[in-house]
Order: structure tokens, then C-alpha cells, then sequence
């Protein structure tokens, strides 16, 4: 039998999406470090803090991805959706604090790691299956909570 990726209960991947999106609100709503962070990042092509952003967002999507169990595209499209919107709406939250600032750029780096992660998604659950989901996001009863 082929391997399979461990699928948690739903709770359990809530509550990993719920983590991760509480971290990334925190990181993204403290006040920044004084020496902020170096102007250029790897490769030299944006700033440092682009990457983080992606990174932080693709590591949300899949665990969006997971959490909703996605096998198909329209779920995975959800998964990007519903990441791009968190951080278009951190973005937001930003424009009201004294040491933040809304930055365009930054929505973009959160959608574009949002596409990144559910593509790794993607890719992965292609070469390790995901086990069939007892009620997950497929339109099956929430009876586990």
C-alpha cells in the first residue's frame, strides 16, 4: 500500500490554521523590531520582509489546504482565497496602528505565498495521497465539531 499523509480530525486542523493565523497577526501588529530588517533579501530582487510575507503565507495556505482536506482545484482556489484575504485584511489593520503602514506590496507577497503554498499543496498530495476524510470539507455533516 503507497503511503498516505496522516489527515488529523478537523478540529485538530482548525486549530493548527487558527495558531498559525493568530502568530502571523501578532508578527504583523507588534511593534516592529527598532533596527528593522535588512533592505535587500535573498536573490536581491525585493526586500527581506516580501519573503517573510510569502513564507508566512504559504505556510497558511497549507494549512488551510489541510484543514480543508483539498483534492481538488476549486477547493485549493478556496484555501489561496481565504489566505489572500486574511492578509489583505491584516494589511487593513495595519493602516490604524502608529509603527505599521498598509503596503500593497506586502497584500501582494501574502497572495503570491498564498498561490505558492497551495501549490506545494498540490504537488505534495500528488506524490503522497491524502486517506479519505470522514466529513471534512466536502459537504459532509460537521459532526465532529
Amino acid at each position: 500500500m503507497a503511503p498516505r499523509l496522516p489527515l488529523a480530525s478537523r478540529r485538530v486542523r482548525r486549530a493548527l490554521v487558527v495558531l498559525w493565523a493568530g502568530y502571523v497577526l501578532v508578527a504583523s501588529t507588534v511593534d516592529p523590531p527598532s533596527g528593522g530588517l535588512p533592505p535587500i533579501g535573498p536573490l536581491g530582487l525585493v526586500g527581506l520582509d516580501k519573503w517573510l510575507h510569502a513564507l508566512a503565507y504559504a505556510a497558511m495556505a497549507l494549512l488551510v489546504a489541510y484543514a480543508l482536506a483539498a483534492r481538488t482545484p476549486r477547493t485549493l482556489a478556496l484555501a489561496v482565497a481565504l489566505t489572500a484575504a486574511y492578509g489583505a485584511g491584516i494589511e487593513a489593520v495595519q493602516a490604524f496602528l502608529p509603527l505599521r503602514a498598509f503596503d500593497p506590496a506586502d497584500a501582494l507577497a501574502n497572495a503570491a505565498g498564498a498561490a505558492l503554498g497551495a501549490a506545494a499543496w498540490s504537488a505534495l498530495t500528488r506524490i503522497v495521497p491524502l486517506p479519505a476524510d470522514r466529513g471534512g470539507f466536502t459537504g459532509a455533516s460537521d459532526s465532529e465539531g
